[in-house]
């Protein structure tokens, strides 16, 4: 189904059938015959990632480019300048020739897929992080999307589809009026390469608006073309090159990488461990998170936040960056990638394993989908750690089949169920770690449920609401635990997961101020007065060790230093521009984290 050779001769028997249909005279119907399928194979074949996709996404992607490529031939052969087509063609291509149906279908195709392309770039730069195109990458080649699915798609309709649709009536009914009133002067705009000139036209509507529409695809194709480069900016800082490049020896991982089975980890009697991954949460959104800031300075805080350093800037890196002291990268062909890899990270040691080793019980919750970009199998292969996402509980009958709010199931849900976890652990008699991630402030506006809305009402912005009410309910459900019998004994570790620039904007964060995700610890083993450091998501695995009890006489492990302590941390000692540089480059170490040791 997917093979080059099948869909390129099939391509050139539509274009004989498209020439034969559209193009009059052999010379022209020869040249139509050999360029749509070149146009064709150029634009769509040659990218081969979207035989990737499945399903049926890449004959529809290449059959789009069939259309695409007709599309492309008309509208370039309708133009006396055009370079591949002698004076003698376009003498031949008659005015009246192009005023057909057929071409005025193909120009009306166009002009559709020009507007929805106007709307499309600032709905994707709005709802996906293009600055981070790692991200974007890992979330479409790692797998499942499960969760997902159904909040782009709403969110492509509402935001790129609607205004397309909306924005085209609006063009379509100006180029009728324009056509009637030049219809009654008895004048109409041709449009040639490279002016634009007054010619008398004939009697019907159709040779008018045919010719309105031509004019008007050109302006829409100039400023498609304009749009189009805001992307470059966007994504241009990214490091396309480290994805492919060969390993080398990482002069990061040589010099600084402690390898948790290389030190004695040891504890006489440990805590239980709670950690609450806050969606997105910053410590910039100081202004609508009273709650928050006041459990900062009650326990331990670690001010000014963490930054997302490379690899760790978002939901899964952040959390892999954070409880494995490594960053997540592909830094691969996207081919390799999905081939070759026998599972997730089976190189690297995590705080889940180290927990699964000491004999802890251990469970992971989320609203959405545990499959959306592989975290159910992040949680597995590291520690066994049991996954309690939307699947299972429809499966245990918490919630209906059939329920679905924003990415799953919302934030109140989830801090209700933690609830009920904490009391089937705890009943257990067994030490316990619960990790739970939060979904309700996600990119793009966030989710703001009926009880928040109303009692925080007079909170401007979606954004703001949600945000306003996450706080809430974290402080709520802190309140619940402080009367529960294993609270003494059990550290709170309580993190933003990453930070997000677009996200900030929304949230009225000035956008030259440095952003740091929220990080503070309840119950922590260790007493120290804490100073402003410069750290990253690599060092909260130590650190989590140490506040729960645990002894690390080399005070750091994997890439991560313990906050605790007076180590420099990476970032401290890198600077941010130098560690993101070796943290995104390929090493034999990093190798050895993706495909296990060799």
């Amino acid at each position: 189904m997917y093979n080059y050779t099948f869909h390129f001769l099939l391509s050139l028997i539509l274009a004989a059938l498209f020439s034969v249909l559209f193009c009059h005279g052999f010379k022209k119907r020869l040249l139509a015959f050999f360029t749509i399928p070149v146009i064709f194979y150029i634009l769509f074949y040659n990218y081969d990632y979207v035989l990737y996709l499945g399903g049926a996404a890449p004959i529809a992607i290449s059959y789009f480019g069939a259309v695409y490529a007709c599309l492309l031939f008309l509208f370039l052969a309708s133009y006396k300048n055009f370079p591949l087509i002698s004076d003698g063609f376009h003498d031949q291509f008659r005015i009246s020739e192009i005023k057909t149906t057929g071409f005025f279908f193909f120009n009306f195709v166009l002009q559709v897929f020009l507007v929805l392309y106007i709307q499309v770039i600032p709905w994707a730069i709005d709802t996906f992080p293009l600055s981070n195109i790692e991200a974007v990458l890992f979330t479409l080649f790692a797998g499942t999307n499960e969760g997902a699915e159904e909040f782009v798609l709403s969110s492509f309709w509402s935001k790129a589809c609607n205004p397309a649709i909306k924005f085209l009536s609006i063009i379509l009914v100006c180029e009728l009026v324009i056509s009637i009133i030049l219809k009654r002067q008895k004048i109409a705009l041709r449009f040639t390469l490279w002016k634009i000139k007054a010619i008398i036209m004939g009697p019907t509507i159709k040779e008018y608006f045919n010719q309105i529409l031509k004019i008007s695809t050109i302006f829409l194709l100039v400023y498609c073309a304009i749009l189009s480069f805001v992307l470059p900016g966007i994504v241009m800082s990214t490091p396309f090159k480290a994805l492919f490049q060969q390993p080398v020896d990482s002069e990061l991982y040589r010099n600084h990488y402690i390898h948790p089975d290389s030190i004695q980890i040891s504890s006489e009697n440990p805590k239980n461990l709670i950690v609450i991954l806050l969606e997105s949460m910053e410590t910039n959104f100081a202004q609508y998170t009273p709650e928050i800031n006041s459990l900062e300075k009650e326990h331990t805080n670690f001010a000014p936040g963490g930054e997302s350093v490379s690899g760790t800037s978002w939901t899964i890196a952040g959390i892999t960056g954070k409880l494995c002291g490594i960053p997540l990268n592909m830094p691969m062909g996207i081919g390799e990638y999905l081939g070759k890899l026998p599972t997730y990270l089976p190189g690297a040691k995590c705080l889940m394993n180290v927990l699964a080793d000491k004999n802890y019980n251990q469970v992971y919750m989320q609203g959405s989908s545990g499959d959306f970009t592989q975290k159910r199998t992040f949680w597995t292969v590291h520690g066994n750690v049991a996954v309690h996402d939307i699947e299972y509980y429809k499966g245990v009958g918490k919630i209906p089949n059939d329920y679905h709010v924003f990415w799953g199931f919302e934030d109140r849900k989830l801090y209700q169920f933690a609830r009920e976890e904490l009391d089937s652990l705890y009943k257990q008699g067994k030490p316990f770690a619960l990790y739970m991630l939060t979904i309700d402030t996600h990119q793009p506006e966030g989710y703001v449920d009926g009880a928040c809305e109303k009692e925080f009402k007079n909170v401007d912005g979606k954004l703001p609401k949600a945000i306003r009410c996450s706080s809430k309910q974290l402080y709520d459900f802190i309140s619940w635990a402080k009367d529960q019998p294993w609270y003494e004994n059990t550290v709170i570790s309580v993190m933003g997961d990453h930070t997000m620039s677009v996200l900030s904007v929304k949230a009225n964060v000035p956008p030259q101020d440095s952003l740091y995700w929220t990080n503070f610890i309840i119950n922590s083993s260790v007493r120290k007065s804490m100073k402003p450091r410069q750290y990253s998501s690599l060092d909260m695995f130590p650190t989590l060790l140490e506040a729960m009890g645990f002894e690390l006489k080399s005070r750091g492990i994997a890439l991560g230093r313990s906050l605790f302590s007076d180590s420099l941390t990476m970032l401290e000692l890198y600077g941010r521009q130098t560690l993101d540089s070796l943290l995104r480059e390929r090493s034999v170490q990093y190798d050895k984290f993706l495909f296990g040791e060799k």
